[in-house]
């Protein structure tokens, strides 16, 4: 057994064929409720794993704070006249380069602690019980690849920022289209990255190759998923706005305000962590053949099907 937070250092290999399953007989949302189902038991036996979307929001904040600062006071000298050189070329490119820096920032922080979140599902998957300091160890341990995915990611982000930059409209549409086909295609590199121990180069590979397993199915149910919480959200927001109505006063339209928000960061961070373990499983099975641990064969192997 490897030692506590640290991910089995292993290469791709196709995944080995499986026997097959009957088809799966609920719809796509009842689909997307047992996953929820499935995915919440987990985190049930690791809710440390919680801590992992809080860090990197706080994490986040204050890397915007400080950026904001290093900003106002180096490149533009403590002025906001330094914001008039709108249509300088000069201008133009420190923009980018701004842009560049803020994107590698976001998505290292986002990319190193979605990285913990992947040790310590997969040590539960495994059947080995992690905790937050094995996952914050993991990540640390891959900190080199997750900067390079990163770097990648931000310099990504900007080249589609210039191309909608180019022009209005047909650059912004043609941005989005190229956008989202880098989203989908890259939909499992992280995970290649962290457990799969694959190098940047192969982790494309290895999720384009998962994306041509589950396409369908994978897209499909991330949507009902995303549409489970929002209907969470909004059953928040009507239990709120009714409360307000009936009972029209200050106090209690602020208390309720606040266990609003309470409630929308609690919503953020359970399907975040959610999201992220059931990616993981599906990138589990698609690339290993093996069920893990907590789901259903039947629900994982429906959404790995042979193309």
């Amino acid at each position: 057994m490897p030692p506590q937070g640290t991910v089995p250092q292993s290469t791709y290999q196709p995944s080995p064929t499986s026997a097959p399953l009957p088809p799966l007989t609920m719809g796509k949302f009842k689909a997307s409720r047992a996953i929820v189902r499935e995915s919440w038991a987990i985190l049930k036996q690791d809710k440390e794993i919680m801590w992992f979307p809080v860090l990197s929001a706080v994490t986040s904040i204050i890397a915007l704070i400080i950026m904001g600062a290093a900003l106002f006071f180096l490149a533009l000298g403590g002025s906001f006249e330094g914001f008039s050189g709108e249509g300088d070329d000069t201008a133009n490119g420190l923009s980018y380069v701004i842009l560049f820096v803020y994107y590698l920032v976001m998505f290292f922080i986002t990319n190193f602690f979605q990285a913990g979140i992947y040790v310590i599902a997969h040590g539960r998957f495994n059947g080995r019980d992690l905790s937050f300091s094995d996952g914050m160890a993991g990540a640390t341990d891959k900190m080199g690849k997750i900067f390079a995915w990163s770097f990648i990611s931000a310099t990504v982000g900007v080249i589609l920022q210039m191309i909608a930059d180019r022009s209005k409209l047909i650059g912004k549409i043609v941005a989005g289209l190229l956008g989202a086909a880098w989203n989908i295609l890259t939909y499992f590199s992280l995970p290649s990255l962290i457990i799969g121990n694959t190098s940047v180069e192969n982790s494309f590979k290895e999720s384009a190759a998962v994306i041509r397993k589950t396409w369908g199915e994978t897209i499909i149910v991330n949507l009902g998923v995303g549409l489970f919480f929002m209907l969470l959200f909004f059953l928040g927001l009507a239990l709120g706005v009714g409360i307000v109505v009936l009972v029209p006063d200050l106090f209690v339209g602020l208390g309720v305000s606040a266990l609003f928000i309470v409630y929308v960061i609690g919503l953020t961070v359970i399907s975040s962590a959610l999201g992220s373990i059931f990616k993981l499983a599906i990138y589990e099975y698609a690339t290993t053949g093996k069920v893990p641990q907590g789901f259903s064969p039947e629900l994982v192997q429906h959404a790995v099907r042979a193309k």
